[in-house]
């Protein structure tokens, strides 16, 4: 049961169903739609991948095969961006 840290430094602003992340060091921005809000939201309050998936599993009604796919694309995705440890 992994649980990701969102990595200090970064200043998050949910904005009607989106979120926008500015990395102050790098000065980049990054927007996320609202299925990676969701997720985003999952991971930062300290869900797991499993419960992350269930949770969109529920949410949006799709396959648990195709979440698992996306959540954990997402997972790595951020970690490469360096947006959660």
């Amino acid at each position: 049961m992994t649980k990701y840290k969102i990595n200090k430094g970064l200043i998050s602003q949910k904005l009607d169903k989106e979120t926008v992340i500015f990395d102050a060091d790098k000065s980049v921005l990054f927007t996320f739609n609202e299925t990676v809000s969701f997720i985003f939201a999952k991971l930062k309050s300290g869900w797991d991948k499993e419960k992350t998936v269930s949770g969109l599993v529920k949410k949006y009604d799709v396959e648990k095969k195709e979440a698992e796919k996306d959540v954990a694309h997402l997972i790595t995705k951020m970690k490469k961006k360096k947006i959660i440890v």
